[in-house]
């Protein structure tokens, strides 16, 4: 679309509607798209309404009688435990995944804060008469506190693999939420028969498919067909299946292994959430997941006896403030507390990636003065598929005299923006009439800072859709006030991942005084004077500092010999200078996520029995902490589990360090 063909200039959003963000940009895309009425996950909690003297139990209720919100089985069963548990008044926070049409966002019930709102989709049935909700803390359940839970959230997830066996027609699986995008398998029954995105085997399923003698690719492939309608493709038809080789890492076995004991729980993430890497489809997605993991471990344990959960999360966004605050570590620690409050004495620890991102040029940090603005050189580039996402942050008291110049690409024909940055202001959009939005700017709230977020829609969109100029974007902030601002610019992930269709194309930025000569890479590639930096590179939930919580670095062996050891330099930089309180200074700890120049990734296993893989990366030194925490709660009794005796197992009595190293962080887990 040429310049001159653009009816309307940037626009300001009316007061009233939504000011922008992700879930304004998809909503508007969505529109301009056309198609059936969509149905989103609202994420959120509930509040006490002012005025009204319901209680938490009054909440629950009502939210679970609302006419145009459905609830999947798990969601209803776990609101009904709440629920009757409650007692009197609020004695504590509830928080809820419904499904509802976008209308009830715009006058939700009285009795919800929404936290989020994921990505849309088809409800391409009717959901059958939802079954009567049960108190998972008073089930009767076979599993035994002694053998801890090995659960994973990932993307192809071979669940027929013999690695995951306890003998060749057993499988260790209690059950893998298969999430699809739009719509769920035709004639489902059974407990999972109303589950709204996807569906769900259980143990007994998965036996009798390997009882059918069945070649495993094929298997997968009637299972995809009936889930992912075209072109969506699944992980599990490659040879290569993310999830398999973590899970293979974290707790793969012969039949003869101890480690062939542990039960296994799986959420495999829909096509579209990995394949689209910006990360906010991911993260409505996992919640949704990690509430089924935990619901389904209550459900089949008896309520006094829950054992130890231990989750993988080798996936993650660098969406988000950093810090506690941010959607996903705020959840996470939620989920945490919930489900120890529903089972005392449960024990859950969550494994996460720290981050592939330190060399992506995605992260910058300045001050801006008056004399100085802060000036960033986006590259946003051709043939790219996706939406390109770029979030600032600054101090929320020093917004007043602050302002954004947005330059499109020279020659684009597009219009700049300058447009005030003030906590109330409303965004500005730039839209192609009848095709949709071309680039959009909004100013949010957060917390004590301020986010200013800015969407570019794909610069290779369908046909009839609108799309962005490829090229340099320049951003400037600029400042009327004598105080410095500090800034801190995050872009989104918005590659391609290893297996799928080339898609998105990977924006950066740059800047005139960027690049110094780096002797590892033998480039210019290290960031010299200018405002572009490595330092907090962390995927966005790093900042959630909790104990039960390991973010893991990656290490790959030195130059010294087999027995050195250093920090990947891929792997994620903690934040030091020009930090925000709160966000993450470095790992939890580091193990090993390459072997070396010459042997390349950790080998773990392919998709199919027998066929083995090597990869790369904080994705597979993570599910290395994982399989050591299954083996500690396995091994050790209950009464002797301490924090201490649990971090004396990752990395030896007396390694722990009082502060975490920005690359390698507190210790490393050396494999033997």
């Amino acid at each position: 679309m040429a310049g001159q063909d653009l009816a309307s200039a940037w626009q300001e959003v009316p007061e009233g509607l939504d000011r922008g963000g992700y879930a304004a940009w998809e909503a508007a895309v969505e529109e301009a798209a056309g198609g059936p009425p969509r149905l989103v996950p609202v994420l959120g909690r509930l509040t006490a309404p002012a005025g009204n003297p319901m209680d938490l139990a009054g909440a629950i209720a009502a939210t679970l009688a609302l006419p145009d919100a459905e609830f999947a089985r798990h969601e209803r069963d776990l609101l009904e435990t709440e629920r009757l548990h409650a007692g009197t008044g609020w004695p504590h926070e509830v928080r809820f995944v419904a499904y509802a049409p976008r209308s009830l966002l715009a006058a939700p019930p009285p009795f919800w804060q929404i936290l989020g709102v994921g990505p849309g989709f088809i409800p391409a049935e009717s959901a059958p008469a939802p079954a009567p909700a049960l108190d998972l803390s008073s089930l009767p359940g076979s599993l035994s506190a002694d053998q801890p839970v090995m659960a994973i959230i990932d993307e192809g997830i071979g669940f027929l693999n013999a690695r995951f066996r306890k003998s060749p027609r057993k499988s260790r699986f209690l059950g893998v939420w298969l999430q699809a995008d739009e719509r769920r398998a035709q004639g489902l029954v059974g407990p999972w028969g109303d589950i709204r995105l996807g569906r769900v085997l259980t143990g007994d399923e998965i036996d009798a498919q390997l009882s059918t003698g069945l070649p495993e690719a094929e298997i997968y492939a009637q299972v995809n067909r009936a889930l992912y309608p075209p072109p969506a493709t699944a992980a599990t038809g490659r040879r290569v299946g993310h999830g398999t080789h973590v899970l293979d890492i974290a707790c793969g076995a012969g039949f003869a292994d101890p480690m062939a004991a542990t039960p296994i729980l799986a959420v495999q993430l829909p096509p579209a959430s990995i394949r689209e890497t910006a990360g906010r489809r991911m993260e409505a997605h996992l919640v949704q997941g990690l509430r089924w993991l935990l619901a389904e471990v209550l459900r089949l344990s008896d309520g006094a006896n829950v054992p130890p959960v231990v989750l993988n999360l080798s996936i993650g966004s660098l969406a988000g403030p950093g810090d506690a605050t941010e959607f996903l570590a705020d959840w996470l620690g939620y989920e945490i507390g919930r489900h120890r409050r529903m089972a005392p004495g449960a024990e859950v620890r969550i494994t996460g990636a720290y981050g592939n991102a330190r060399l992506s040029r995605l992260v910058a940090r300045a001050e801006a003065r008056i004399q100085r603005p802060v000036v960033l050189d986006w590259r946003v580039l051709p043939d790219d598929g996706t939406s390109s996402f770029l979030e600032l942050r600054v101090d929320r008291a020093l917004t007043h005299g602050l302002s954004l110049r947005l330059t499109p690409p020279p020659g684009s024909g597009l219009p700049a923006l300058l447009a005030p940055w003030a906590a109330a202001a409303n965004g500005w959009w730039l839209a192609d009439p009848g095709r949709g939005p071309i680039a959009a700017v909004a100013f949010l709230p957060e917390g004590g800072q301020a986010l200013c977020h800015l969407s570019l829609a794909p610069t290779r969109a369908a046909p009839g859709a609108a799309r962005a100029a490829p090229g340099l974007w320049k951003v400037t902030l600029l400042t009327a006030q004598n105080e410095p601002v500090r800034v801190i610019a995050r872009v989104q992930r918005d590659d391609t991942p290893f297996g799928h269709a080339p898609l998105g194309r990977q924006s950066w930025l740059d800047h005139p005084e960027g690049w110094a000569w780096e002797s590892d890479a033998r480039d210019y590639t290290l960031p010299g004077q200018g405002p572009v930096t490595r330092e907090g590179s962390a995927v966005s939930f790093a900042g959630g500092g909790r104990d039960e919580i390991y973010l893991v670095g990656s290490l790959r062996r030195g130059r010294a010999g087999p027995g050195s050891w250093r920090a990947s330099a891929f792997s994620a930089e903690g934040a030091v200078h020009l930090a925000r309180a709160g966000e993450s200074i470095g790992p939890t700890i580091s193990a090993a996520g390459e072997r070396g120049g010459a042997t390349g990734g950790i080998r773990a296993a392919g998709t199919l029995s027998g066929t083995s893989v090597r990869l790369s990366g904080t994705s597979m030194a993570a599910p290395a902490v994982a399989r050591r925490l299954v083996a500690f709660f396995r091994d050790t009794a209950p009464a002797d589990r301490s924090l201490l005796a649990e971090r004396a197992a990752l990395i030896g009595t007396g390694g722990w360090a009082a502060e975490p190293d920005p690359r390698l962080g507190h210790g490393t887990l050396i494999p033997a």
